[in-house]
């Protein structure tokens, strides 16, 4: 058949090869697609205007644009001859490529990246989506040159229902549900086809009722693109979107091979809290960390696990609270390893075990880890762009991590967990709400503890309900302002025995005052509430309970009736905190304590200078005395005195700074070492000597208290010089002297005790004033003789 002899109504035949390629590259456009959106975690950002831009050129330019010139080449008109077949206009093909990534931008964009994206932002996205499908489709018809287009008008209609309505679903399902779907990509698959069958369905819909009239002979082939042309255009597009797709492969096979590593290391790891309790993840689900060691060594075949009480994670926890002490003396902390890195890869097992001729490990390893740890903060600082002392502070527990075993070791009856070498140590941190804003858009989102902790247990090989308690312990953690109000309180210093960690503090879990407490309505105690309670020491809480509520008190203390009905009050609450059987062995001490506590929000300068008082309910349970109340939990008397230490109106800067300059530098004159001049910068000298602040010696007084103490400090004056430091060995000897009244009490006129520290000091807390009571009955029954001075009207702080 000759062209002369063609009817202006051509015959339209399709041929299905293409139709399946069209719908394959069209999936793939939008599965790229799906996976850059995925991505993002931000309006704002560099990073998420890249993936927003890139996402909707995969889209409108492969995943529609694409499919519609391969599903042309399908159209075959007429018998099939070349030069019968239609051309397309440069100009028209490049706007429908245009134009459809235009408005897809905007649809995404409108879309947001919640974690649930609202149904309002949902329609108006698929809207445009949809609109870009038939915007894209009908230009690049008009692009056809050489023949005139008409269209059933039910075709038009439907295929614009079918693009709308596909487009929509396919995005609500995934905005709706793309925070549980993080590693299921089968599932943003099934999304993605959905959404290739909106493109498809639209296409075809309208290809059907189009009618190809007046073919134009005359139609200049240079100016115009042929059918071939354009599909060599398509497949280098969807060679880009394969190598997307691969590059995301490789990305997240690479991001599993990596968390399947670091579950056999000790590493560092970041929980970021927004402020409405959303943990801080990447893209993937996981959790920002960096590796530490390959795990720890201890200086015992028993101790080879860093444990929470451990006294090297004491001061991992000691030094998160000392950001700006340690931050000056990272770089000579990294210059040091880099210098003795030779001599570690030699002699390691693995990085920072150094072994001996005899193959038994050096003591210094502690020492070692206290450098890695800190080198490790700063770059998981970097990698984050926050300054040191903005990383957080360290939680107060390490989770061990259990690797899954094989499907032949479940069959052979085995557990389906085996404990793994490695553990996670938590920096924790509440974060404002535009540093969550800052974090998102550097490429980490926020998401519910509950949408994440199924695939990051996975990642990370811990049990996904006990993660799932941690994070929330954690996000509690990060919140709280773990000191006492002001005032007077009540308070129940419940210990027990361990047998590996000494003894355990019952403490109170989440915000609020440290232990089991009851606040009274008063500010200050007078002295003659001080009268009632020494008349109680000593006693139970039943007992005290009972003396309050009979007529004897009230008859003896008259002008006391307010005050012990808000005693008897706050000590019958907290007595539904302890177990029953403990509440007649939980005894009452006279002797108030002070402790920090909160400042009012009008004035937080002066949190460090406020106190408060402390009565207390001491007892020493048994080892197998539980607590039914899930608010409260038992806590290392060790861990919980540093929590004490360097909480939140305390801290022990000096101290610290004190004990790290000696750790640094006196190990290096033990082992004859120097320091180079390469290593000691001028920045790390003078962060150096603001190690060592003024000492102050002379008598100290404990306020409200019987003891009085007096210090001497007996100082070697052999000193080593190290460059321009001279470090001294101190000995500090405290001698207690305990004046009694012989007639009030039996146990003597005199009783000594002497501590010793040698080499580093830390600050006594109410704490260890709490635990010589407990521990010491003897002297908690002691009367204070400092009362017997005080005059009646006077307060005690």
């Amino acid at each position: 058949m000759s062209t002369t002899d063609l009817e202006p109504l051509v015959r339209v035949r399709y041929l299905a090869g293409y139709i399946i390629l069209s719908y394959v590259i069209s999936a793939m456009g939008c599965t790229t697609t799906l996976e850059l959106l995925h991505r993002r975690t931000s309006r704002s950002g560099l990073y998420n205007w890249y993936l927003l831009l890139t996402s909707s050129i995969t889209m409108g330019g492969i995943g529609i644009w694409c499919m519609h010139f391969i599903g042309n080449r399908a159209i075959v008109l007429g018998e099939g001859e070349p030069h019968v077949q239609a051309m397309y206009n440069v100009a028209f093909t490049g706007t429908s490529f245009v134009l459809p990534v235009v408005v897809l931008l905007f649809a995404f964009y409108a879309v947001g990246v919640e974690e649930k994206a609202g149904y309002i932002r949902i329609l108006i996205g698929g809207l445009l989506t949809g609109s870009a499908v038939c915007g894209m489709h009908y230009i690049g018809q008009l692009g056809i040159s050489n023949y005139r287009c008409s269209y059933h008008v039910a075709n038009v209609v439907g295929s614009a229902i079918i693009a709308i309505v596909s487009s929509t679903a396919a995005l609500g399902i995934f905005f709706r549900w793309r925070a549980t779907w993080t590693d299921s990509w089968w599932r943003r698959g099934i999304c993605a086809c959905l959404l290739a069958c909106a493109v498809s369905g639209m296409h075809w819909t309208a290809a059907v009722g189009t009618v190809y009239r007046d073919h134009n002979r005359i139609t200049m082939h240079g100016t115009q693109l042929s059918r071939s042309q354009v599909v060599i255009i398509c497949t280098v597009l969807a060679c880009v979107a394969c190598l997307i797709l691969s590059m995301c492969a490789i990305l997240a096979g690479r991001n599993r091979r990596k968390s399947t590593t670091r579950a056999h290391q000790l590493v560092l790891a970041c929980a970021y809290f927004d402020p409405t309790g959303r943990i801080m993840v990447t893209p993937q689900a996981l959790l920002p960390t960096r590796k530490i060691v390959d795990h720890y060594i201890g200086r015992t075949f028993k101790d080879d696990d860093l444990t929470r009480t451990h006294p090297t994670f004491l001061w991992a926890f000691r030094a998160t609270r000392n950001w700006p002490v340690v931050k000056d003396l990272v770089p000579f902390m990294r210059n040091r390893l880099d210098s003795e890195e030779s001599a570690i890869e030699k002699h390691m097992l693995s990085r920072g075990v150094i072994l001996d001729e005899d193959t038994e490990l050096q003591t210094d390893f502690d020492t070692l880890f206290k450098q890695l740890f800190c080198v490790t903060a700063q770059e998981l600082s970097d990698q984050l762009s926050l300054p040191l002392q903005d990383l957080g502070t360290l939680y107060d527990d390490v989770l061990s991590t259990a690797i899954p075993i094989s499907r032949l070791s479940r069959a052979m009856g085995r557990s389906s967990l085996r404990t793994g070498k490695g553990q996670m140590m938590f920096t924790v941190r509440q974060l404002q709400k535009h540093e969550a804003a800052r974090l998102g858009s550097q490429g980490f989102r926020f998401a519910t503890i509950e949408h994440v902790t199924g695939m990051l247990s996975r990642r990370i090989h811990v049990p996904e309900e006990k993660l799932v308690t941690s994070l929330r312990d954690m996000r509690d953690y990060a919140s709280s302002n773990r000191g006492f109000d002001e005032g007077v309180h009540l308070v129940s210093f419940m210990m027990r025995p361990t047998i590996h960690d000494h003894f355990e503090i019952l403490t109170a879990k989440g915000v609020g005052n440290p232990l089991p407490s009851a606040t009274l309505p008063m500010r200050r105690l007078q002295v003659h509430h001080l009268e009632l309670i020494s008349h109680m020491d000593g006693w139970s809480m039943d007992a005290c309970i009972r003396y309050l509520q009979s007529a004897n008190a009230a008859q003896a203390f008259p002008n006391l009736v307010d005050f012990s009905t808000n005693l008897t009050k706050s000590i019958i609450s907290l007595s539904k905190i302890i177990p029953e059987d403990m509440r007649a062995a939980a005894k009452l001490s006279s002797r108030p304590l002070t402790a920090p506590c909160r400042s009012s929000p009008s004035n937080p300068e002066t949190a460090v200078q406020n106190n408060c008082t402390l009565l207390s309910f001491c007892v020493v349970g048994t080892l197998d005395t539980q607590i039914s109340n899930p608010d409260y939990t038992f806590t290392p008397f060790r861990l919980f005195r540093v929590q004490q230490q360097v909480n939140e109106v305390l801290t022990d800067r000096d101290d610290f700074a004190r004990e790290l300059g000696q750790e640094l530098f006196c190990t290096d004159v033990r082992s004859g070492s120097t320091a180079s001049d390469s290593d000691l910068t001028s920045t790390a000298k003078m962060a150096i000597l603001r190690l060592w602040p003024s000492r102050k010696s002379g008598p100290t007084s404990n306020s409200g208290s019987a003891s009085r103490y007096s210090q001497e400090s007996f100082v070697d004056h052999t000193a080593t010089t190290l460059r321009d430091i001279t470090v001294r060995k101190e000995v500090r000897v405290d001698y207690t002297d305990l004046h009694e009244n012989s007639s009030q009490n039996n146990l003597g006129n005199r009783d000594a005790r002497a501590v010793v520290a040698g080499g580093e000091s830390t600050p006594a807390t109410y704490v260890d004033e709490l635990y010589s009571l407990c521990y010491a009955p003897g002297i908690r029954l002691r009367p204070d003789a400092s009362l017997q001075n005080i005059s009646r009207g006077s307060t005690i702080c």
